[in-house]
């Protein structure tokens, strides 16, 4: 399915979605079934690969032909590239689609904003990846790093 999507193009050269895309039907996934995941990947969903560290994209729109995912990376940061470029490192095996097409516009642009932020110490891929998706971070990593803090915060405040 060819569908191209109306966008505009912000000061980065990057495109937002001004208009809701067209979603074809989901792939279904079973657990721990590995799967080929080929373009079109509906804008706004999250690309889910056999990375041993969980890593996660989210698919963006076609430009010029080519169709452009998003995600964060060690030493590079949040940043596009084509789907294409992304698949010669990481195998994907699925995708979570957006549940709705203003979702996936608004998953795609959440998503936009992010790039050019630096790695950080703590950063995980699928942070970036569900603070698009979600709106807010969801790594098994994040949610550890919270969960250890909020712990120490609550002995700290008993030894009061």
């Amino acid at each position: 399915m060819a569908h191209t999507p109306a966008f505009w193009t912000d000061d980065k050269g990057m495109p937002h979605l001004t208009a809701p895309v067209e979603i074809p039907v989901p792939l279904m996934l079973l657990p721990n079934q590995q799967l080929e995941v080929s373009w079109p990947v509906p804008t706004g969903s999250i690309i889910k690969t056999d990375s041993k560290w969980g890593h996660e994209l989210i698919a963006g729109p076609f430009l010029e032909g080519q169709q452009l995912v998003g995600h964060g990376e060690p030493g590079i940061g949040k940043h596009p590239e084509t789907f294409d470029s992304a698949a010669q490192r990481y195998n994907f095996t699925g995708y979570v689609p957006p549940v709705s097409e203003e979702h996936g516009a608004e998953s795609w642009n959440g998503m936009v904003a992010q790039f050019g932020e630096p790695w950080l110490p703590f950063d995980h891929c699928r942070d970036a990846a569900s603070k698009a998706y979600y709106g807010r971070p969801e790594s098994p990593f994040y949610v550890a790093v919270v969960g250890v803090a909020v712990f120490f915060w609550l002995i700290s405040r008993n030894r009061n």
